[in-house]
């Protein structure tokens, strides 16, 4: 099989990247996508066959002068060569599907800020940044409809996905859990801090758990909060990570760009999980956890309704006031915390299996390319 990965970039440490390089990796697949960052993102890319775009268009990429609209044009615009299956990431790049078939796309969630974060960043945005929300997005979605009822299948992160892909762009699509290498994360004697790791962005509103942890402060004294994520170059993150660290103590430390290495170090020490975003679409960071053998706290939306189990791997709440109690109760009853992070473990290992995924990845693959050569493509 002669596979094609599209994705806008590549740089950061995230799960949408490990998803990528395991399926490269397996399928020795190309990755063409606009902006590659090796030393941002996983090291084993470097080891992949991975295409950017040439000339002024790879510059502006460089420099992070892509433009929305230009990476929609481009994705719409591009056609492939020598493959027998596209499989898109992210994006716009499923736009790829005008010129280029048989498709599957590997969609995590129909793009937030057009449709489930539509009104919640027209809240947050000034007149002229509403115009402009509002152009942009109208822009997207009529490309997307036209679009989407093309490609040949999609596969989706989470039944949260799941829903919304049915409810904004009428079509079904398969749930595919991506997996987690337990094997790469240990577990050491809990220390007295709670870690909260993430993109530095506001939709994964570090402003609750922050409340909650202070809550929390103000009844079980010596503890810490530990948050750490990678950090956009944009100025909107910078300012957002300003207004994050005028909101901390000395109890609370913020941590950027973080290594893997750092980040399961902390996984491996903290007491448990905090993880707080706003519906998101299922969420690798609680499963991570439980991967670390520690109990997740979660906000009760979104993907962490379909990972956490409440009181057997951890806590879905309703706001940062239950959240500090049921921190409370973790620091205060630490047999309790070791056995829900053993139980996360087992649930971990036995249900989140990169060979699961690629083994229903290859099925599926082979069934949309036989298909389209019967159909002539």
């Amino acid at each position: 099989m002669r596979l094609i990965l599209l994705t806008p970039f590549l740089d950061s440490r995230g799960g949408f990247e490990h998803k990528v390089y395991r399926i490269a990796k397996h399928f020795d697949a190309t990755i063409h996508c606009l902006r590659y960052e090796p030393e941002n993102t996983y090291d084993d890319f470097r080891d992949l066959h991975i295409e950017t775009p040439k000339g002024s268009f790879l510059r502006d990429a460089e420099r992070r002068l892509i433009k929305p609209f230009q990476t929609a044009r481009y994705f719409y615009n591009l056609k492939l060569e020598d493959y027998d299956l596209v499989n898109a990431h992210l994006e716009p790049s499923e736009f790829a599907r005008r010129r280029n078939s048989p498709m599957i796309w590997e969609c995590y969630a129909p793009y937030r800020s057009a449709f489930d974060l539509y009104q919640w960043r027209m809240k947050r945005s000034s007149l002229p940044g509403k115009v402009a929300l509002v152009c942009a997005n109208e822009a997207f979605k009529q490309i997307e409809y036209r679009i989407v009822p093309k490609i040949e299948y999609i596969f989706t992160c989470s039944l949260n996905s799941k829903d919304r892909i049915r409810r904004y762009l009428g079509r079904d699509s398969e749930v595919l859990y991506g997996g987690i290498n337990a094997r790469t994360f240990t577990s050491r004697e809990p220390e007295g801090f709670f870690f909260y790791p993430s993109r530095i962005a506001p939709e994964k509103d570090f402003e609750y758990a922050i409340e909650a942890f202070r809550i929390f402060s103000s009844r079980v004294k010596g503890w810490k909060l530990v948050i750490g994520g990678s950090l956009s170059r944009l100025p909107a993150s910078r300012q957002y990570l300003e207004k994050l660290r005028a909101m901390c103590d000395d109890s609370i430390s913020i941590e950027t760009d973080m290594s893997e290495e750092r980040k399961r170090d902390l996984y491996s020490r903290c007491h448990a999980v905090l993880y707080t975003p706003v519906d998101e679409d299922f969420g690798i960071v609680p499963l991570e956890g439980m991967a670390s053998s520690k109990p997740c706290i979660a906000k009760n939306e979104g993907g962490p309704r379909e990972t956490v189990v409440e009181g057997v791997d951890g806590f879905l709440v309703n706001s940062p006031q239950e959240m500090a109690e049921r921190m409370e109760y973790l620091a205060k009853n630490p047999e309790e915390s070791i056995a829900m992070g053993k139980a996360g473990r087992r649930k971990v290992v036995e249900r989140f299996t990169w060979e699961r995924f690629l083994r229903r990845f290859g099925e599926k693959a082979d069934e949309v390319i036989n298909d389209s050569a019967t159909q002539g493509r």
